[in-house]
C-alpha cells in the first residue's frame, strides 16, 4: 500500500510539474494584460455599447479569473451592463485552459469547450442587454410622463442634486483591481514584481493541480477509474446539474477538479462545460461584497447556474 501511494504522489508530481512551465507563460501574458489594458477598460466607450458582450466575452476566454474579478468591480460601480458582466462569467474557464493546454492530445476538445462558450456568453450578453434595454426605455418613458405632472421648481431642484452626485462620482479615484487584490494602477511597478504576482499565482495553481491529481490517482488506484466513471454516468441527465454545482465553489480547485475529471472521462462534455461556465472563481464573493442589491446578485447567481446547465444538458442530448 505505501509503495502504492508513494508511486500515485510522485506521478502526481510529475504531471503538476509538466504544467507549471505553461501556465507560468499564461499567467505572465495575463498580467501584462492587466497592466496595459484593464486599467484602460472603463474609459472605453465601447463597454456599454450594444457590442459590449462581444468585448467581454473576448476577455473571458482568457484564463483565470482576473478579468471576472475586474469585471464585477466595473458593474458594482455600474461601469458595465449586465450583459457585460454575465457574458464575461460564461466565457470564463479559470484554470481550465492552462491545464487543457498541457495536455496536446486534447487540444481539439479545448478549442471545442472555448468556442462553445464564448458563443454561448456573446448570445447570452446580447440578450441580456437587449431586454434589460428596453426595459430602461419603457421606465424613461414613464419617468418623463411623471416630470409633467411635477412642479417646475421641485423638478429644478432634483436635477440640481442629480448634477451635484455625477460632479461628486466623477472626482471619485476608481482603483481596479487584479485576481489576487492587487492594485493594477500602481504605476510605479517594477519590473520583478510583474513576474512574482504571476510566478506565485502559478505556484499556488500548481500545488492545486499537484493536491487534486494525487486524490484522483488514489482514487483510481483503490477505487478504479471505471468505477468512478460509472458513478458520474450513473446521473444520467443530472449529471451537468452536479457538476455545475461543483463549478459554483469560488475557488480555483473547482475548475481543476471538473478538468481533471473530464481527462480521465469521469464526466462527459456537456457537463464540464455546465461547469466552466458557472465558474467565475472567487468572482462571486465579489459580486455580494461589493454589490449592494442583494436580490439582484441571487438572481445573477441563480441564471448563471441555470444558464450553465441548459448548454450542459443540450449538448449531452447530442
Amino acid at each position: 500500500m505505501f509503495d502504492v501511494v508513494l508511486h500515485t504522489i510522485l506521478h502526481s508530481l510529475l504531471d503538476a510539474l509538466k504544467t507549471l512551465p505553461i501556465i507560468f507563460v499564461c499567467y505572465l501574458v495575463i498580467e501584462l494584460l492587466e497592466e496595459k489594458i484593464l486599467t484602460k477598460y472603463k474609459t472605453n466607450k465601447f463597454l456599454k455599447s450594444k457590442f459590449a458582450p462581444v468585448l467581454s466575452a473576448s476577455f473571458g476566454i482568457i484564463p483565470q479569473c482576473g478579468f471576472s474579478v475586474v469585471a464585477t468591480d466595473l458593474y458594482s460601480k455600474k461601469l458595465i451592463t449586465l450583459g457585460s458582466l454575465m457574458a464575461i462569467y460564461l466565457a470564463t474557464s479559470d484554470e481550465a485552459l492552462p491545464i487543457l493546454l498541457s495536455t496536446p492530445n486534447r487540444y481539439l476538445d479545448l478549442l471545442l469547450i472555448i468556442g462553445i462558450k464564448f458563443v454561448y456568453a456573446v448570445i447570452i450578453g446580447l440578450l441580456i442587454d437587449a431586454i434589460f434595454s428596453r426595459k430602461k426605455h419603457i421606465n424613461t418613458a414613464e419617468n418623463s410622463q411623471a416630470l409633467e405632472d411635477k412642479p417646475i421648481d421641485e423638478i429644478s431642484q432634483n436635477n440640481t442634486t442629480k448634477t451635484t452626485a455625477e460632479d461628486e462620482t466623477k472626482k471619485e479615484e476608481f482603483d481596479i483591481h487584479g485576481c489576487c487584490n492587487h492594485d493594477l494602477k500602481h504605476k510605479n511597478k517594477k519590473l520583478s514584481h510583474l513576474f512574482l504576482h504571476p510566478l506565485l499565482h502559478s505556484l499556488k495553481i500548481f500545488a492545486f493541480i499537484f493536491v487534486i491529481n494525487i486524490i484522483f490517482g488514489l482514487l483510481i488506484e483503490f477505487v478504479g477509474e471505471d468505477a468512478i466513471s460509472n458513478f458520474m454516468t450513473s446521473t444520467g441527465f443530472f449529471e451537468p446539474f452536479i457538476v455545475a454545482l461543483v463549478g459554483l465553489i469560488p475557488n480555483c480547485a473547482a475548475s481543476v477538479i471538473i478538468t481533471e475529471l473530464f481527462l480521465i472521462g469521469g464526466i462527459s462534455l456537456g457537463s464540464v462545460i455546465a461547469g466552466l461556465c458557472v465558474n467565475s472563481g472567487i468572482a462571486l464573493i465579489l459580486l455580494f461584497r461589493l454589490n449592494k442589491n442583494i436580490k439582484e446578485n441571487i438572481l445573477i447567481l441563480v441564471s448563471l447556474y441555470l444558464l450553465g446547465v441548459v448548454l450542459g444538458v443540450v449538448i449531452n442530448l447530442f
